[in-house]
């Protein structure tokens, strides 16, 4: 079972919004995650080349300075903040990226690799119960830890083709996701009402319903953790499948 208290400082209900840096030790099987394992391997490498390694920790550092920000409440800093952020030259920063989107979809993509290594594998043998409440605290793990830069892209994303490419294929991978955790009780349903129970269950599992309960709400990570797993076992209930008998 997943501990009780998730992606969160503990205790209920509202309280600030800000992510928090918990790592829980629950499985969830994310395969649907690209990849060919959880580590932070394609912008972790470092080249063996001197000169090719300072470029890589300097393009790193110019990376996380602009999700620092993006975690400080600065959804479009500037690169000139994005540079002191880094403690690089403005010169250094477009010798390493194109253009502002550039330097956005590169940070999505790091935090790809971060939300990577957050994840593991569940059986889908276990228990209902016990499936549901270890998705229910890595998806929040995750979503939570993602914020920053999801909220920074969602300003972005009606300008980009890359970034709603992007956003696509998240939401793609999350309903993966659920069909394969869940696999067990949605291959019991008929077609249309497996897809009815995958779609309900996908849809409060999105980063967008987690920051209508973060944000519009003000709930604390716990407290949005607990409305998504009374959620997800309503749903199951519903369609005739009970997590926690």
């Amino acid at each position: 079972m997943c501990p009780t208290n998730p992606a969160g400082h503990g205790g209920q209900g509202r309280a600030s919004n800000r992510p928090t840096h918990r790592r829980m030790t629950c499985v969830v099987h994310v395969e649907s995650l690209p990849g060919p394992d959880h580590g932070l391997n394609d912008l972790e490498d470092v080249p063996a080349d001197g000169r090719a390694a300072r470029s890589h920790r300097t393009r790193l550092a110019i990376l996380d300075a602009m999700r620092s920000l993006h975690a400080e409440g600065d959804l479009r800093p500037t690169v000139p903040r994005i540079a002191t952020r880094a403690g690089v030259s403005l010169r250094t920063v477009w010798q390493q990226f194109a253009d502002r989107e550039a330097l956005l979809i590169e940070a999505v993509k790091r935090d790809r690799e971060i939300q990577r290594s957050l994840v593991a594998r569940i059986d889908p043998d276990q228990p209902l119960g016990t499936r549901v409440e270890a998705f229910v605290a890595q998806r929040a793990r995750v979503l939570e830890e993602m914020t920053p830069t999801w909220r920074a892209a969602r300003v972005h994303q009606p300008f980009s083709d890359q970034l709603q490419r992007d956003r696509k294929r998240r939401n793609a991978g999350g309903r993966a996701e659920i069909e394969q955790v869940f696999a067990p009780e949605l291959d019991r349903l008929p077609a249309p009402d497996r897809d009815r129970l995958v779609d309900s269950l996908h849809a409060i599992s999105l980063w967008s319903f987690w920051e209508t309960l973060r944000t519009d709400l003000e709930l604390s990570p716990l407290g949005a953790r607990q409305i998504l797993i009374s959620t997800f076992t309503a749903l199951l209930v519903q369609a005739g499948f009970d997590p926690i008998s």
